[in-house]
């Protein structure tokens, strides 16, 4: 008899189908949120289910569900969707031997929720001394999960990790418009300092307490390590070989090529311990690796799940991604730029007139793929002879990615993580600024 609904579901579909998948998942998250500086609620979400994949007479099933009364119907309704499935280009993973990463913090499961709720009126408190109009948001989260995925070729594995992520925003209301600044970070080891992004935002709004004049032009520009994941977009989706397999990616067919600056080298790496998008194996069972996308600017690989490397003559990469209620497709874990030889101050002292991005305001993006961007400058400022002078406000960057990454002065010699990027600054020799004023 089987003891666990994966292993019942395994053993149940393994009659019906010539290969089985089962993946199943638990979870439980506490949230904390403050908001127009007050507490506002502490919410607690659990989640249980399980997918199934099968494969019967070359083609794919799939089917999930989170009520466990009935197996027999899951596996009935997989069975049954195989019949207008893609045709399988892989075959499920068997046992293997997977590294050992360090993705579970016990201190993040004990960690009181009541310490949370004082963290954040400290943090509000902190803001409110600077200035009593500020509007201040604080969000703190953990979570932890289970999982494990079973296959009927002998596959077996167990997976269990944390989650947790602090952050603030500060909301100053003006006659002529508004201000906004937001810090945080996020991990599966706990987070023990909020303090260090208060004063960091605080630095901001002191230093956007003057609004500056500015010329449509061309001007070099730096992006912080916070603001530069929005033009790196493109190149993460054009990796992605789902989007190569369909032709839609601009970076197809042009693996060797020289795309970006030489100093330019980006990573997918799944094997950081304690970051957001590590795991010791991929959705699929595939073990977690470092993959080069782009070696000093050249391309060099693009990422795959099982399926779509089986149909591009490839190998799966271990960027199977899904939950127990999807297939898996490809993408990215952590992405991660090797750092170059400027220092941020350093970037700051060598603009004479310029313009430093550390907010844009939602993606923006015209047509991400072609690399064409245009977006709002949320929060940024104005260098003059090497000093921060006051806000850009009213302000919109745009041009091609391709280009301004072939137009660099220098990447930063420090990187920092944000969500699952790790990134230095960006100063680009000149990108076009519609201002507010012509």
């Amino acid at each position: 008899m089987k003891d666990t609904i994966e292993e019942k579901i395994l053993d149940l579909a393994s009659k019906k189908a010539d290969s089985v998948e089962v993946i199943y998942e638990e979870g439980e998250s506490r949230s904390i949120s403050f908001e127009n500086n007050k507490l506002k609620s502490v919410h607690t979400k659990s989640i249980r289910g399980v997918g199934l994949r099968v494969i019967r007479e070359g083609k794919i099933g799939f089917s999930s569900t989170t009520d466990f009364r009935h197996p027999e119907k899951l596996v009935s309704n997989a069975i049954e969707s195989a019949k207008f499935g893609q045709e399988a280009h892989f075959a499920f993973q068997s046992k293997i031997q997977y590294q050992e990463l360090k993705l579970y913090d016990e201190d993040v499961v004990s960690y009181p929720i009541e310490k949370g709720i004082q963290i954040g009126k400290e943090t509000i408190e902190k803001a409110l001394a600077v200035n009593p109009d500020y509007e201040c948001g604080v969000g703190i989260a953990k979570g932890v999960g289970k999982g494990r995925l079973l296959s009927s070729n002998g596959l077996d594995v167990s997976t269990q990790s944390t989650s947790v992520c602090m952050g603030l925003d500060i909301l100053l209301v003006r006659d002529n418009g508004l201000l906004w600044v937001s810090e945080g970070e996020s991990s599966t080891k706990l987070i023990q300092d909020l303090d260090k992004h208060t004063t960091k935002a605080l630095d901001s709004l002191r230093l956007a307490e003057k609004e500056c004049v500015v010329v449509t032009a061309g001007y070099p520009v730096v992006f912080t390590s916070k603001a530069i994941g929005n033009l790196l977009a493109t190149f993460e989706s054009g990796c992605n070989g789902k989007l190569v397999q369909k032709g839609a990616s601009p970076l197809t067919g042009k693996l060797g090529e020289k795309i970006l600056d030489e100093r330019i080298t980006i990573y997918d790496d799944s094997t950081i311990d304690y970051a957001d998008g590590s795991f010791i194996c991929d959705d699929e069972g595939v073990p977690s690796q470092k993959t080069v996308l782009f070696e000093a600017g050249v391309l060099r690989n693009y990422i795959f799940d099982l399926q779509t490397a089986g149909i591009m003559n490839a190998k799966s990469t271990g960027n199977g991604t899904r939950g127990f209620a999807s297939q898996p497709s490809p993408g990215n874990a952590n992405i991660v730029i090797e750092p170059g030889d400027m220092s941020f101050e350093a970037m700051i002292k060598d603009m004479k007139r310029g313009i430093l991005v550390d907010q844009v305001l939602g993606s923006g993006q015209s047509n991400t793929l072609a690399g064409e961007f245009s977006v709002n400058v949320d929060l940024g400022y104005l260098v003059e002879n090497g000093e921060i002078v006051g806000r850009v406000k009213d302000c919109m960057i745009a041009g091609n990615v391709f280009d301004i990454f072939n137009n660099l002065i220098a990447i930063g010699n420090q990187s920092d993580w944000h969500g699952s990027l790790k990134a230095p600054p960006f100063y680009f020799r000149s990108v076009n600024v519609a201002g507010n004023q012509s």
